[in-house]
């Protein structure tokens, strides 16, 4: 089964234009973010601690039974 959740390394608020085939930027943020894998969007909710994500990951995940009211923090 395919999670809807993940953890990903968080990238700055402040976003700098980088030309499209530098890729990635490679400044990141202190923390973590979670990924919506359905909506394809990255929710940044900062959390200093990687164990701090992966535990609000698993709660989504877990509480996802095809209702999207428990989405927050979209950004």
């Amino acid at each position: 089964m395919h999670t809807r959740f993940v953890v990903v390394p968080a990238v700055p608020i402040n976003r700098e234009v980088y030309p499209r085939r530098l890729g990635f930027p490679a400044a990141l943020a202190e923390g973590y973010d979670l990924y919506d894998t359905q909506e394809k969007m990255r929710l940044s909710l900062n959390f200093s601690t990687r164990a701090q994500a992966e535990f609000e990951c698993a709660c989504r995940n877990l509480g996802q039974e095809g209702d999207e009211a428990g989405v927050v923090g979209t950004g």
